[in-house]
């Protein structure tokens, strides 16, 4: 798992580095712009274990996150990392390895997620960009430990209201990547997301974010079971600007 990780971010800094390359090239006179980033979400976990025939719904959980952007003219880069802990009072997502699939219940989980991104506006207020998405789920039944990872495609989009208000969108897809339970290849998942939400100006250089993350991941696993997970909540946010 590690070394599959590795490789592809080992990918994503190549294409960092050309399309970095090219823009500087595209947008000589344009200056860098760096974004640091702080996110809270009310993060709300469920969904369905179809082996066993039950639903999960979080009982208590939520995240953080940190947001790191640099952007030259229309071309952008950013890693956001991301991260809570869990608690499912009642059926939690069932554990699944390559011989079996096994129903847990009152588990506590610790999620993380990584997105790493390159896009490019290729129209004023739109832009598309590629991501290597990472999510973690570890429970604490058994260390259980389930991993995902999948290089994806989006498209994102900012709308400026007025000089201190903008509203901006995002969508983003995996068709296809790898899950592991355990570091051993369990199966196969599809992910999407979307966020929507506003930017608010409090100074020069200082932005305020809030509005709705909505994702979710459909796996598919190699002893002929499956699983869903959904999570949906509101966010705040906070962002310094470093331009030179």
């Amino acid at each position: 798992m590690k070394k599959n990780i590795i490789t592809k971010i080992t990918f994503f800094i190549a294409l960092n580095m050309m399309l970095t390359c090219y823009a500087a090239n595209v947008n000589a006179d344009d200056k860098y712009t760096l974004s640091l980033g702080v996110k809270l979400l009310s993060s709300n976990w469920k969904g369905k274990n179809t082996n066993s025939g039950t639903d999960f719904e979080q009982s208590e959980g939520g995240q953080s996150g940190w947001n790191f952007g640099l952007q030259k003219g229309r071309f952008y880069t950013g890693l956001s990392l991301q991260g809570g802990k869990y608690n499912f009072s009642g059926d939690g997502p069932d554990q699944v390895s390559l011989n079996n699939t096994v129903s847990v219940k009152n588990v506590e989980a610790d999620r993380s997620e990584l997105d790493l991104l390159a896009g490019y506006y290729f129209w004023d207020n739109i832009s598309l960009f590629i991501d290597l998405k990472s999510i973690e789920n570890k429970y604490n039944k058994n260390n259980y430990t389930q991993n995902f990872t999948g290089i994806g495609l989006g498209i994102a989009g900012a709308w400026p209201l007025n000089d201190d208000w903008s509203l901006y969108g995002s969508f983003g897809f995996v068709t296809k990547g790898d899950v592991e339970a355990n570091g051993t290849k369990v199966g196969t998942a599809k992910s999407t997301a979307f966020e929507f939400g506003s930017v608010y100006r409090i100074a020069e250089l200082h932005r305020l974010n809030f509005g709705l993350k909505t994702q979710g991941q459909e796996f598919s696993f190699d002893n002929a079971t499956s699983q869903t997970h959904t999570i949906n909540g509101l966010f705040i946010g906070y962002s310094y600007l470093i331009r030179f």
